[in-house]
């Protein structure tokens, strides 16, 4: 039986592709970004303040930081990429210990629940006959009572959700099912989590039939990933932080690119086109820009002089002006207006939904009373249609 995460789920979601390199085709790059460094290296430290205080050993403060900053270094190396060029591994790791220090001090002697496990892995079981397996780690698990259990979650992310993301998100409910299939008495549980950058808790629980919704919402995604047959690319900001950047065809070009030296980057075939491409785009904007200014003064020229045809070298061109009935179009004002004499007179169907062009027909082939003709004309006008025709010109015509 395959066995999925909230990760895995998440992954897919945010891009296909990157799911079928990671999970079907197990694709492993050893990087890792600043931000799931940062994470890890707090988790541990909390962790560690937990583990402690559960054997009756409490920590100072001065304790839990020299225990971070020395895991910082022992786990710090140079592959790990930090995407914001303004900032160093320094800012990371200070203001990693602003969040432990704010946390510890909201919280200290860490016995306010009883902690059953930190770091708790949770196995959940969806459909009948257990159809799907999923797994997680809790950051903490604890109990205030016989039957009331908390989810903690540590989050060192710089974005604070809302009350309402809190309440449908995925996560800690789907650890809240894997809790209660494990303690069945368990009549109440809390979701809860620690924004640290924010020294913020937010706080959620979840009735039966939003359990019951999960479940079948997250049955139904596994069943999409497991019949998927193809997994394409989808483009966010998150593929600033996406570790397979050459095997995506939205970035493959960029990355191989991105490497050259500027005499080769100049050279190279994809970049050749693309700036030929974009240097043609601009000619033909200046072009098309220039064709209407000719146009217009073409059909000056016609009216001017009373003629249909004008004659070039080897070209003529014929200046055709019709008179054209024009109605609202539907950005326009008076468009609801015209929209209601329609719906009134019975004749809106007749115009598919106010096809101005089908408007324009019915009026100009009469089938329509006087007095309906009088009161859509309200919103109609008359505007002069140019059209100008080029062609070669005929041997005798030369």
């Amino acid at each position: 039986m395959p066995v999925y995460s909230h990760t895995q789920l998440t992954t897919y979601e945010q891009c296909p592709l990157k799911y079928k390199l990671s999970y079907r085709d197990k694709i492993k790059r050893e990087i890792e970004g600043i931000e799931a460094f940062l994470g890890t290296n707090v988790h541990e430290t909390l962790r560690k303040c937990y583990d402690d205080a559960r054997i009756t050993k409490i920590n100072s403060l001065e304790d839990i930081l020299f225990y971070y900053d020395t895991l910082w270094q022992k786990e710090w190396n140079d592959s790990i990429i930090i995407t914001r060029k303004d900032l160093t591994k320094e800012h990371y790791q200070n203001l990693g210990k602003k969040m432990i220090e704010s946390y510890y001090n909201r919280f200290y002697p860490f016995d306010s629940e009883i902690t059953i496990a930190t770091e708790k892995q949770i196995s959940i079981y969806l459909g009948t006959g257990k159809k799907h397996l999923l797994t997680g780690f809790i950051d903490r698990l604890t109990k205030t009572g016989d039957t009331t259990y908390q989810i903690h979650d540590y989050k060192t992310s710089a974005y604070l959700p809302t009350q309402q993301e809190a309440d449908n998100d995925r996560q800690l409910a789907l650890y809240q099912i894997g809790v209660k299939q494990k303690w069945p008495a368990i009549t109440h549980v809390k979701l809860i989590w620690h924004y640290l950058a924010f020294d913020t808790d937010l706080v959620s629980s979840r009735s039966d039939e939003s359990i019951s919704k999960l479940t079948d919402d997250t049955m139904e995604l596994i069943d999409q990933i497991e019949a998927a047959g193809h997994f394409p690319p989808k483009e966010s900001a998150l593929c600033n932080w996406c570790e397979y950047p050459d095997l995506c065809p939205l970035r493959k070009h960029l990355c191989l690119v991105e490497a050259l030296p500027v005499n080769e980057y100049i050279n190279e075939p994809g970049v050749v086109l693309v700036n030929r491409f974009a240097q043609l785009k601009e000619q033909d904007a200046e072009i098309k820009k220039e064709m209407e200014q000719v146009k217009e003064a073409l059909v000056e020229y016609a009216t001017r002089e009373q003629v249909e045809i004008i004659k070039g070298s080897d070209r003529k061109v014929r200046v055709k002006t019709d008179l054209k009935l024009k109605f609202p179009g539907k950005n326009d004002n008076d468009r609801a207006e015209l929209d209601k004499t329609l719906q009134q007179a019975g004749k809106w169907s007749e115009v598919s939904q106010l096809d101005t062009a089908a408007l324009t027909r019915q009026i100009e082939a009469g089938s329509w009373s006087r007095e309906l003709v009088e009161q859509v004309m309200q919103f109609g006008r008359v505007e002069q249609s140019s059209a100008v025709y080029l062609s070669r010109l005929k041997d005798d015509e030369k």
